[in-house]
């Protein structure tokens, strides 16, 4: 049964419509719930299987990233145009691969696979009507299970959902409002903007709003212009009269989405100048997608999700019964059996029940892979 919710919870988050920048960040996670790995990728591609554009839940160092575009990317076995076509040309769609002890020994895995914790890879290739639009890869280490038969069953049968809602289109300036911010993370920089201490995904939601597409390509740039977005902001924090600010809080938007950043100064803990930078960097996601996120928490049966979704939106019973086709006695049994599952009194409960739902999951999948990384370190 929690197998058919969490397939239920893709196909929804795949007919939202929303931009594929603003979906990966949620979807990815929900498909790792029906196909377990420590972390995911979707890279998307143009017609001649160029990498444009890509989200990866573990992205290498700018560094790495670099040598692999010029090393690698390239090349006849380990480059990515190359393998991708293979993989397009394929009968089956879904393909496995682990990594030999020969393989490993290789200056690609070392220098690329290794830092990623990829000793084996499932991939699944996403198509337009036309032609392949991308990849999506799952990620296990050298000690996770193999992946099986029925995890590329799993994928084959999500994959014309996956391609619907990662097609690559351009988000619009005014999509959907945001609803709350769903990730959190600080990072310590100067006051000059370099870098002094951060968690990876501080780093990782920094590359994504200084940086319009993280490709290899684009890797040679990547530091330079992730210290000039750091140095921007940090400077806000100096008056024009050349005074500290102690506080500066912000929006910004960028192809990824919505992001919120509160800069403030850090004084020595002994007093003195503070030179020292606190950057809490937010990330959030539309309302829409908060919501349908908060159904797949909730426990809720398939017909009592769509019905959540519209009470959220302040529709009565008999819009309801509209929406869905279904009799007004039929409607408001789902209504009520909804506000007992929620343990909500009206439809108002039931939209801040929802996001509240979605920021627990967030959170919870947070502390899930900080305990994976962590035994993966020990």
């Amino acid at each position: 049964m929690t197998h058919n919710r969490d397939l239920v919870l893709i196909r929804k988050l795949c007919g939202l419509g929303l931009p594929a920048q603003t979906l990966a960040p949620s979807l990815l996670p929900a498909l790792r719930q029906v196909i377990p790995s420590h972390s995911a990728a979707v890279f998307w591609v143009d017609e001649r299987f160029e990498m444009t554009g890509l989200y990866a839940e573990r992205l290498l160092p700018p560094d790495a990233m670099e040598r692999y575009y010029e090393k690698h990317y390239q090349q006849p076995v380990t480059g990515f145009p190359r393998a991708f076509a293979a993989r397009a040309a394929a009968a089956d769609p879904v393909s496995v691969h682990k990594f030999t002890k020969h393989e490993q020994e290789s200056d690609y895995f070392r220098g690329v696979l290794s830092q990623l914790d990829a000793y084996q890879i499932l991939y699944g290739i996403l198509r337009d009507p036309t032609r392949p639009i991308g990849q999506i890869s799952m990620y296990r280490g050298e000690h996770d299970p193999e992946f099986g038969r029925r995890d590329q069953g799993a994928l084959r049968e999500l994959l014309r959902y996956l391609s619907v809602g990662l097609r690559p289109v351009m988000p619009s300036a005014d999509s959907a409002s945001p609803a709350e911010v769903v990730e959190e993370w600080l990072g310590i920089v100067g006051i000059d903007g370099t870098l002094i201490s951060a968690p990876p995904d501080w780093a990782r939601l920094v590359r994504l709003l200084a940086i319009q597409e993280v490709t290899p390509r684009g890797a040679h740039d990547e530091q330079r212009t992730v210290a000039q977005f750091l140095r921007r902001i940090s400077a806000r924090l100096t008056g024009t009269d050349g005074a500290p600010v102690g506080l500066v809080d912000s929006q910004h938007h960028s192809p990824w989405g919505r992001f919120r950043i509160r800069a403030y100064r850090m004084p020595y803990a002994g007093g003195g100048r503070a030179d020292h930078v606190g950057l809490l960097i937010g990330r959030t996601e539309p309302r829409a997608l908060a919501l349908v996120r908060g159904t797949g928490a909730s426990g809720l049966s398939p017909q009592q999700r769509e019905v959540a979704l519209l009470l959220a939106d302040g529709k009565s019973n008999q819009d309801i019964a509209r929406a869905l086709s279904l009799k007004l006695n039929t409607a408001s049994y789902h209504v009520k059996q909804v506000f007992a599952r929620l343990k909500v009194h009206n439809r108002k409960e039931v939209e801040r029940e929802l996001l509240k739902l979605a920021h627990e999951g967030t959170l919870r999948r947070a502390r899930d892979d900080e305990l994976s990384d962590a035994r993966e370190r020990a």
